[in-house]
């Protein structure tokens, strides 16, 4: 389901200013630019969970989801994908707290405690939902066993023209399960870019020397990150940062109006440094690029 949401105007003021200086860089010629965010974020329940961290992050855990979009509402983006969501409701509410229509992907794992409904995802954005699907593919339903974590798509309505956003969080720790649903996602892609640009970003799961980093690039998409100089920059963790394993990618036609990424590697994306009773707002730190606003 999506729902349209009105703006949340009672932003916090430290929420903010914990970003802004991110942020001032982020927004350099910002005007004529949109902007999209990939964020695995742990179901809002904050990292590390340590004896130090216990009692700040139980105080403020039911806020997770306002001060998460607090913290990204200082980058002004134009669409978020997540991955580990909460529950619907929990997604509903960081959505309005940035004013935007949001899609939300059950998880194909039931889950338990404490991933109570599995790996859920979303899209949330400011941009109209024309469609919205969980679990596309090109053609038959997938095998049971692939993407129980998520996959989804949602067609927006830019100004720039359409556009296809699928969500995805591939399989942690089976090699050949994330080459299975890579190749799945693949056909998909082929499938939806005869219609309109894609944009495909999630928590992957995989470094980009692994062989599942090969199957996107022989596709003909294009690492936004790596295109926009970001390297090897890690994206996980957030406390001990050694892997980039999230990835904004892209058909080449909108790759060709990238103009910047970064990862937001500073608090509360992290935890502040000298604070031992402070935490981040997730075990993986937030991926954004940065497009012009032209037709693609």
């Amino acid at each position: 389901m999506w729902l349209n949401r009105r703006r949340f105007l009672g932003l916090a003021a430290a929420g903010v200013l914990g970003s802004v200086s991110g942020a001032r860089a982020a927004d350099e010629g910002q005007k004529g630019a949109w902007r999209t965010v990939s964020y695995n974020v742990l179901g809002f329940r904050g990292h590390p969970s340590l004896e130090s961290t216990h009692e700040c992050m139980k105080a403020r855990r039911e806020r997770h989801p306002e001060l998460t979009a607090e913290a990204l509402a200082a980058f002004s983006p134009d669409i978020v994908t997540l991955q580990e969501g909460p529950p619907d409701e929990r997604v509903a509410r960081f959505a309005e707290a940035l004013g935007m229509r949001y899609a939300y992907f059950p998880s194909g794992w039931a889950g338990k405690p404490p991933y109570l409904g599995g790996y859920p995802g979303a899209v949330i954005t400011r941009f109209d939902i024309e469609e919205c699907e969980s679990r596309p593919s090109a053609g038959k339903p997938h095998d049971e066993t692939l993407f129980s974590r998520h996959l989804g798509r949602a067609k927006l309505a830019t100004p720039f023209g359409p556009l296809h956003v699928i969500s995805a969080h591939l399989h942690a720790s089976e090699h050949e399960t994330r080459m299975r649903e890579a190749a799945a996602v693949i056909e998909l892609l082929g499938k939806l870019r005869k219609t309109a640009p894609v944009l495909l970003q999630g928590d992957l799961n995989h470094k980009a020397e692994d062989p599942e980093y090969v199957l996107w690039v022989e596709a003909g998409l294009v690492d936004i990150g790596k295109a926009m100089g970001i390297g090897d920059t890690p994206t996980f963790s957030s406390t001990k940062p050694r892997a980039r394993i999230d990835y904004v990618w892209a058909t080449p036609e909108l790759a060709e109006t990238a103009r910047r990424a970064a990862v937001l590697n500073r608090p509360p994306f992290i935890p502040e440094p000298d604070d031992p009773a402070s935490y981040a707002l997730s075990d993986h730190m937030p991926l954004m690029a940065e497009f012009t606003m032209e037709d693609s």
